[in-house]
């Protein structure tokens, strides 16, 4: 997974939330891999953070392969909608020959993070939708309350996950859940 957004929003809101659900965990500089039990199915994640899409373009290397790529916004900066183009989406989906999820999240830092309201525009729930149609993403989400709008991102991506590992492979699924039993008990 690759979050694009600014580190420390990312670490308190997205890590910080998956840490909850963590068995196992190995945290670098530039990755977070942590061991989850979701819906009794063990899932390793792999997160990437970056400040810019360009970011993880350019370590494509160490990367090598992203299932999810999860863009954060801060809805009182129009100016970050800049930092994404179609042609840079377009870059990043050749380089990573990527096919999985693609999200925009908008973020209301002011509320989130206990900061003084701006005087700048805000980003609205129309547009953040209008920009991830043009950007041809498939989700959108706003984040007002971390704990509840957080994990309906996750509960998304998760159970589309077990959806695609179920069907892909049904007996490997089964053992998967067995083990997953096993290590919550």
């Amino acid at each position: 997974m690759g979050i694009i957004g600014k580190k420390e929003f990312i670490e308190e809101t997205f890590i910080e939330s998956l840490k909850v659900f963590t068995i196992e965990s190995n945290i670098s500089v530039d990755k977070y891999e942590l061991l989850i039990v979701f819906k009794e199915i063990p899932i390793k994640i792999r997160i990437y953070i970056a400040e810019k899409l360009e970011n993880l373009i350019y370590n494509f290397e160490k990367i090598q392969k992203l299932d999810v790529i999860l863009i954060t916004l801060n809805l009182y900066e129009p100016a970050s909608l800049k930092a994404i183009t179609k042609g840079l989406l377009k870059e990043f989906n050749e380089i990573f020959s990527f096919q999985g999820l693609s999200i925009l999240v908008g973020m209301d830092n002011e509320t989130l993070f206990n900061r003084s309201r701006s005087k700048n525009f805000k980003i609205s729930r129309y547009q953040l939708e209008k920009i991830t149609k043009d950007l041809k993403l498939i989700y959108c989400f706003e984040i007002i309350n971390k704990n509840s709008d957080v994990n309906e991102i996750y509960n998304t991506i998760l159970d589309d996950f077990k959806i695609r590992f179920q069907y892909s492979s049904p007996e490997l699924f089964e053992a998967a859940r067995d083990y997953g039993k096993k290590l919550v008990s």
